[in-house]
């Protein structure tokens, strides 16, 4: 029989606590913070909240980290930061990150992951007309730099997957790379859990295998 693990007055084994160990230390797995907490609230952590508009939502607290933390805590989770992305979050400019983009420590936001399927043809389906579909179809906030590395721990790349997306980005005010080009930041599973740049215009079109993140108005 397998010993007993004394938590609280469980019945937890050691071997289900070293299994759950070894999975949350998978790159992209299940059992990641999101899925955690989601336990911790007594709701079912594998399947997706959605909307009214059929949007999956996800909820997670606010971190007020400068880029450099930023860059920090996500390679110390085993999330890869690809070289531009690095350059927007530790941009000194006037559109930096630092400047723009943190989120409030503590509050809880809810984005809504609006999939680009929904502008069915691709000559439509750009940065502007994705932004006032978010914005003005749904009524969403504004999106900020600062939710893509929240986003990017709490959605695992076999979640993303599942959804049929490659990628999920915050069609935010552009933050300016080492190069000079207006980038937006997304979370991706190319080959691996990255955060990301894209570059950005208001009339850059975008495919329709990605999702585009906006803060939920009532968050």
């Amino acid at each position: 029989m397998a010993t007993k693990v004394d938590i609280a007055g469980t019945d937890i084994t050691a071997s289900q606590l070293s299994e759950f160990y070894r999975l949350a230390a998978l790159p992209g797995g299940h059992v990641n913070r999101a899925t955690f907490q989601a336990y911790l609230e007594r709701r079912n952590p594998f399947i997706f909240e959605r909307n009214e508009h059929g949007h999956v939502i996800l909820l997670f607290a606010g971190l007020d980290l400068t880029g450099a933390a930023e860059i920090e805590r996500l390679e110390s989770g085993n999330f890869r930061v690809g070289g531009y992305a690095k350059s927007c979050f530790l941009s000194t400019r006037e559109d930096s990150y630092d400047k723009h983009h943190r989120l409030e420590a503590g509050r809880i936001y809810k984005v809504a992951l609006v999939p680009g399927k929904e502008i069915e043809r691709d000559s439509d389906r750009t940065t502007e007309n994705l932004r006032k579909h978010g914005m003005k179809h749904y009524g969403y906030g504004k999106p900020l730099a600062g939710l893509i590395p929240r986003v990017r721990e709490v959605l695992s790349d076999k979640q993303m997957e599942e959804l049929g997306i490659y990628y999920a980005t915050a069609l935010h005010e552009p933050i300016t790379d080492s190069l000079g080009g207006p980038d937006v930041l997304d979370a991706n599973r190319n080959d691996g859990q990255w955060v990301n740049t894209y570059w950005d215009n208001p009339d850059n079109r975008w495919n329709d295998n990605g999702a585009f993140v906006f803060p939920v108005a009532a968050s």
